[in-house]
């Protein structure tokens, strides 16, 4: 039987062990056994730790199979909507923007570039009027459901192409798009990103609802349309 002062001991290994996954994920997405050998631990013992975080949603693991951060219980998050379009943009290869409706027009308030040297920029702040006819545009005239997808080309400008999923936070209406340019388009866009959006997009409200990036989110939509004025 072990005395109190063990037990303690082994409860701090366990943190300082949990602690160091949740940190190497904060990284990069990576599977298990990436996990293993980055932080040399034994395969019984990550693996046990691992199942502990995700069942308390500390980590998730994605379509793709990789593990990364997800909500604490509570709604609470060590994951950000940048984490979450960052790994997107991993996925994609390629900028993504998260976009809010307002009123008639829609403000770029998250953007995450790609790395090629010919990529689609889109500042935080850019205002459009709904009419562009961008795929982000058609998403928030949407129902702003995850599962409508939307995909566009040359809609705005020439040789560039985008598609969207909308999502809705508290009565916000949000776009998370992919932009790239036409000469990447892949031959199968549907099938290239209709999934990841949605799967991205399904896993951002709980990250929002009721925290405070969301309100600052708001923030810069509402500050953009006022220096509009």
């Amino acid at each position: 039987m072990r005395d109190s002062d063990d037990a303690s001991t082994s409860e701090i290994g366990v943190l300082d062990r949990s602690a160091a996954i949740l940190t190497a994920l904060q990284d990069q997405p990576m599977t298990a056994a990436e996990v293993c050998r980055r932080l040399g631990y034994s395969k019984s013992t990550t693996y046990r730790l691992l199942t502990d975080l995700r069942s308390h949603r500390f980590i998730v693991r994605d379509s793709t199979g990789l593990l990364r951060l997800g909500p604490f219980p509570g709604r609470r998050s060590i994951a950000t909507t940048n984490s979450v379009l960052e790994h997107l943009r991993t996925l994609t290869n390629e900028s993504v923007q998260l976009w809010i409706r307002a009123g008639e027009d829609r403000v770029c308030v998250r953007n995450v570039e790609a790395d090629h040297e010919l990529r689609v920029s889109r500042g935080v702040g850019t205002i459009l009027p709904l009419t562009d006819g961008g795929s982000a545009a058609l998403a928030l005239c949407g129902p702003g459901n995850p599962v409508e997808f939307y995909a566009t080309k040359q809609a705005r400008m020439p040789d560039v192409a985008s598609a969207s999923v909308a999502f809705t936070v508290e009565a916000t209406v949000f776009a998370l798009c992919v932009s790239y340019p036409l000469t990447r388009e892949p031959e199968n866009v549907a099938g290239a990103y209709r999934a990841l959006l949605t799967q991205a997009a399904g896993e951002l409200p709980a990250l929002l609802a009721g925290s405070e990036e969301l309100a600052v989110l708001r923030d810069i939509a509402r500050l953009a349309l006022g220096a509009k004025k």
